[in-house]
């Protein structure tokens, strides 16, 4: 990652992180009782789960794996219990703020007297914490989503194929060998013709996937023509060579700006969009790639972050895949996907191309979904017949 762009991103990242928590931690500081005891201890384990985060992500990038995964699990947990406290102080604060103005509430010293400051951030606390219990059941549940389409372009070889699409797995500390293992399993249940990985397959350092040799697990995946990645974002935050040599090394083939037919399909995979902001790399236009392929074939197009699909409907491609979004991941961050992407989540058609935005299958930070269940994508094609001659 350039510095200046790393300095950026982390100084505004801190800054709205720190804000939170101080928001979160004055109002609850305020509503505890005067016991000192209860006071320093309430400081001590804030500060803890504030830094957590932060302590996992230095530790990780530092090599330091004795207690990594707990401090990562422990952050992550925190920043979904942090914005649901977040969420339900602001609330509350609104109707203090209306009270001000319109005089509703009883005098704040019999407030104070029936306790009620306590009960409130007793109650804001329980709630954010069974939310993220809640999100925490749905994350680790996927479901197996089918999509039908037709392709109005005849193909050579079977006029039908089951493509499997799963993005945004994020292979790591949070998203272990078992998750791994257990979407293995459904992909290999259903025999699919083709797999597709549009980004995002590894969370960031590649440590933790060596250490639990989740290679051979890639490498049990079956599929009739082979299995297909791009890069994402995360590839390049831990380092997109690595990233792709340890797929390469576990038959995934990658596809970094270039095309591949398989049975009478193009598949063309762009490389990210974030390769220029951390990696200095120019990724090409989708108009080059598509002047090298042969359009009279069906064509799908990946590429990780769904920005700007417009461009594949005016190339003339006729499948559109991509992950990223999360579809917010965490209600009512879906309001924000909404509005940034094109497309933040599911089908759509744009011009004559279908587009399919996956909300991915493992989570980023916390492993909490409260904005929907993850997802493995079945997408079952089906192409027009070849003109009898």
């Amino acid at each position: 990652m350039r510095l200046a762009n790393f300095i950026v991103f982390f100084t505004v990242a801190l800054t709205i992180y720190g804000a939170g928590n101080f928001y979160v931690f004055i109002r609850g500081y305020r509503a505890l009782p005067e016991s000192p005891l209860i006071r320093r201890a309430y400081v001590a384990l804030f500060i803890f789960l504030a830094l957590s985060f932060i302590l996992a992500e230095f530790t990780e990038k530092s090599g330091i794996t004795c207690g990594n995964r707990v401090l990562s699990l422990t952050g992550a947990y925190w920043l979904s219990f942090l914005l649901y406290c977040i969420l339900l102080i602001a609330c509350i604060d609104i109707v203090r703020a209306a009270d001000f103005f319109f005089n509703f509430l009883p005098p704040a010293e019999s407030l104070r007297a029936a306790h009620i400051p306590q009960k409130l951030m007793a109650l804001v606390a329980a709630l954010s914490l069974c939310i993220t219990a809640a999100g925490s059941y749905i994350a680790a549940h996927p479901r197996t989503k089918t999509v039908d389409l037709y392709i109005d372009k005849p193909k050579t070889g079977d006029p039908y194929l089951d493509i499997i699409m799963v993005s945004d797995i994020h292979l790591g500390n949070i998203v272990t060998r078992k998750q791994m293992e257990r979407l293995v399993n459904s992909i290999n249940e259903y025999s699919p013709d083709i797999v597709l990985f549009p980004g995002d397959f590894f969370d960031e350092n590649l440590k933790p996937v060596i250490q639990d040799n989740m290679g051979g697990l890639i490498e049990s995946i079956k599929s009739r023509y082979g299995v297909f990645a791009v890069t994402g974002n995360h590839e390049y935050i831990g380092g997109a060579e690595e990233a792709v040599a340890y797929m390469k090394k576990h038959g995934i083939r990658v596809l970094r700006d270039e095309a591949v037919t398989v049975d009478g399909l193009v598949i063309i995979g762009r490389e990210d969009r974030s390769s220029g902001r951390f990696a200095g790399r120019t990724r090409s236009d989708l108009g080059r790639i598509v002047d090298t392929v042969n359009m009279a074939l069906p064509v799908i197009v990946m590429d990780h972050q769904p920005f700007n699909i417009q461009e594949s409907a005016d190339c003339g491609i006729d499948l559109h895949l991509s992950g990223h979004t999360h579809n917010g991941q965490m209600w009512p961050l879906n309001f924000i996907t909404d509005r940034i992407y094109d497309v933040a989540y599911s089908y759509a058609l744009v011009g004559k191309t279908h587009v399919y935005v996956s909300n991915g299958y493992g989570t980023w930070g916390p492993p909490v979904r409260t904005s929907g269940r993850p997802e493995m994508v079945v997408l079952r094609l089906r192409f027009a017949e070849i003109p009898h001659r």
